[in-house]
């Protein structure tokens, strides 16, 4: 593998990372936010909002990545991503870190349906 394509492989797999570890890492903080939040019976669409936005995005990724470019639409997400990110720092209810996390999964669904098509495309 030449170093380009190694470096884009790199490039992506700390994207997938950071896709993939937002979905679950919010586990281990759950009951510190319930506290602070006042949300138990929230608690679930904490989770849900983020999955299943990524989910309902992702093909819409594909066809914006096929339409505008698959950088252009990585990049789209990535940024959506972060500052879903951002904003789920600083909620203040429960509602508002739902709504953030929903902002998150849109972002999310770009970085893991664009990455596996880039991928794709360096090896084929």
């Amino acid at each position: 593998m030449d170093i380009k394509k190694r470096n884009i492989v790199i490039a992506i797999m700390v994207a997938m990372f950071l896709g993939a570890v937002e979905g679950t890492v919010v586990t281990t903080a759950v009951p510190t936010i319930v506290k602070d939040l006042s949300g138990v019976g929230l608690i679930s669409w904490i989770f849900s909002a983020y999955f299943l936005t990524s989910a309902i995005t992702t093909p819409i990724y594909g066809k914006l990545a096929d339409l505008y470019g698959r950088k252009r639409t990585l990049s789209v997400g990535i940024v959506i991503f972060l500052v879903g990110s951002a904003l789920c720092g600083l909620s203040q209810t429960m509602y508002q870190l739902i709504a953030f996390r929903v902002l998150q999964g849109m972002g999310a669904g770009a970085i893991f349906t664009v990455t596996y098509t880039i991928v794709g495309d360096i090896f084929t």
